[in-house]
């Protein structure tokens, strides 16, 4: 589940380093290189390379996604940044030492870096150390200059719900929506909560917004059949089959629909 996290991280850090401002270096030791070598900026090609690392790392190619890093890296090893989606890197491949070695240098270049409070934040809630997850979610929260506070919203729904804190879950979704109600990771998981307290009509809501914002997926079309069963929807229950038998013939979620496809009829 925490993959939804470092999905959502990545692609608040894809917009931030466009818009990146200098960043103090703290602790991180001051590199005696210019800036500026012969005309070719290490700074501006560091955050370059950052962004087309991540843009590998979101369609998980990892190797690809590594050398653009480690180019950055090259070029900036006071980069906050670097360090950050370094953070997010090593936290995929399940390198969590690694991972947490670079979130930890990220803060210590910029401690109010809101980006790098939540990416800190979503580590720590992989690992299961969920009330220091929440303190860096509620830090980046507070930061008035935070764009996308609904991430941080989002997260600390998503990490309760992985301590099956259904009601706090609910709350912190419906926040994120309240900041940006077109968020399809927030949309997915409140037709989830509506499914669990049997109120179908809101799941197939929640599923039309989800589809007005977001590619159907084999899971959210799985959810509305079945919410639609439930509501005797014969219409919706044919279209959601043929869109599972379709465009996700190898999914869990048809094979389940398969197994027993009277069931919801």
């Amino acid at each position: 589940m925490i993959k939804k996290i470092a999905i959502v991280l990545i692609g608040c850090l894809l917009v931030a380093c466009e818009t990146t401002r200098q960043t103090q270096t703290g602790n991180v030791g001051r590199s005696t290189k210019p800036a500026v070598d012969g005309g070719f900026d290490k700074k501006a090609a560091a955050e370059k390379r950052v962004g087309y690392g991540l843009t590998y790392l979101k369609s998980q190619n990892y190797p690809r996604a590594k050398f653009h890093f480690d180019k950055a890296y090259s070029y900036n090893p006071d980069s906050g940044n670097v360090h950050y989606a370094l953070g997010i890197y090593f936290q995929r491949i399940k390198e969590l030492e690694k991972s947490e070695e670079h979130f930890k240098e990220a803060l210590s270049i910029d401690r109010n870096r809101p980006e790098y409070l939540n990416g800190y934040g979503a580590f720590l809630c992989e690992k299961g150390d969920y009330n220091t997850a929440e303190k860096y979610f509620q830090k980046a929260i507070k930061i008035p200059t935070y764009t996308d506070v609904a991430s941080a919203f989002f997260n600390i729904g998503f990490c309760a719900l992985k301590q099956n804190k259904i009601d706090k879950a609910d709350d912190y979704f419906r926040k994120a929506l309240n900041r940006d109600r077109r968020r399809p990771d927030a949309l997915m998981e409140m037709a989830k909560i509506e499914f669990g307290k049997k109120r179908y009509k809101r799941v197939l809501n929640y599923i039309q917004r989800f589809e007005q914002n977001a590619s159907t997926t084999s899971e959210s079309a799985w959810l509305a059949l079945k919410a639609a069963h439930y509501l005797r929807d014969k219409d919706t229950i044919a279209k959601y089959g043929l869109i599972l038998e379709r465009r996700f013939p190898d999914s869990d979620e048809t094979a389940e629909y398969l197994d027993d496809k009277k069931r919801w009829m």
